[in-house]
């Protein structure tokens, strides 16, 4: 699919251009709701914008807008998916429930996509990074069969609501992955300054109280906001562990 090539080149290159992470939540009373981390890479299109010339400009101009599923990449690779190990297959199944909406305008220099995925429970969005991070795995764009394994997270995210009580738990899964990243980022401090992650969550009753102080809230107090240095967050996953209690 060219649009999931259009989307793994951009991981790529955001790495040289300032962008925004965003991570939204929408709670309902029930526990249901709707989670997204959506990436804007407008920078980067306008920065490629202005080092190319008119003539190569007109050329890169596109326009897209759409919306697919992981369950439906993956039923088009169902036949080299069935020769990978139970256990690989049991991970991209975990992912069939997520969505990816793509929105790009090269001439506007535009382009902003998000993945997201409709729970019952908020625990069915612990999966969202993996799914985040395959988009930039060759494997959902690729028949070769050594290179439709799913890529690894060496830091995951734990989402739970009980009680009254939102928590957001962001810890290292792979000590030794982990280090390779932050290995592979040395020297690249500068290019990923200003590159900001952001949640915003909005719960269905007044935030009583959270563990994080710099973090805002909307007038009705029932939106919050808080943000840290994506750099930081990479190297330290505990900066956006979050606890929310609400009023009951």
């Amino acid at each position: 699919m060219r649009i999931l090539f259009l989307i793994s080149m951009s991981f790529f290159l955001f790495l040289f251009s300032s962008c925004e992470f965003t991570e939204t939540l929408v709670l309902n009373a029930d526990g249901s709701g709707e989670m997204k981390v959506q990436m804007d890479a407008s920078a980067m299109i306008a920065m490629m914008s202005s080092m190319g010339n008119e003539e190569e400009n007109e050329k890169m101009n596109d326009k897209i807008d759409t919306t697919f599923y992981f369950r439906d990449i993956f039923a088009d690779k169902k036949d080299s998916i069935a020769t990978l190990p139970i256990e690989q297959q049991e991970r991209l199944k975990k992912l069939e429930s997520y969505g990816v909406h793509v929105s790009m305008d090269t001439e506007a220099e535009k382009m902003v996509y998000d993945i997201f995925i409709n729970f019952k429970s908020i625990n069915e969005a612990d999966n969202l990074f993996d799914a985040f991070n395959q988009i930039n795995n060759t494997g959902i764009n690729s028949t070769s069969e050594t290179e439709q394994s799913p890529s690894q997270e060496s830091v995951k995210v734990r989402y739970s609501f009980e009680n009254n009580v939102f928590k957001r738990d962001a810890y290292i899964a792979d000590v030794e992955l982990h280090k390779t990243e932050m290995d592979s980022l040395k020297g690249m401090e500068m290019m990923l300054g200003g590159t900001l992650y952001k949640l915003n969550y909005t719960f269905p009753k007044k935030i009583k109280s959270t563990n994080q102080e710099e973090a805002t809230f909307s007038g009705d107090r029932k939106t919050l906001f808080y943000q840290v240095e994506y750099l930081d967050y990479l190297k330290n996953p505990d900066l956006m562990d979050i606890e929310v209690v609400l009023e009951k």
